[in-house]
């Protein structure tokens, strides 16, 4: 399940890999889903795993559309 201080660390993180110029991509895996993929994004994730919140939904397709489709 997700945990609430991600959002803080994330945004720590990518603080810290701007200040040392790395490449280096944050990726979240555990609890993504439409719900929480945006702020995610927003506080600096570059890639999003969604397995269980995908593969559990009535319309897997429609699920992973959705989650595409997410903007900041």
């Amino acid at each position: 399940s997700f945990i609430e201080g991600t959002y803080r660390k994330v945004a720590k993180l990518k603080e810290l890999i701007a200040k040392y110029n790395l490449e280096t991509k944050i990726e979240i895996d555990g609890g993504v889903t439409t719900a929480n993929a945006k702020a995610l994004l927003e506080c600096g994730a570059d890639v999003l795993v969604a397995g269980s919140f995908v593969f559990k939904s009535e319309n897997p397709a429609q699920t992973i559309k959705e989650l595409k489709e997410i903007n900041i």
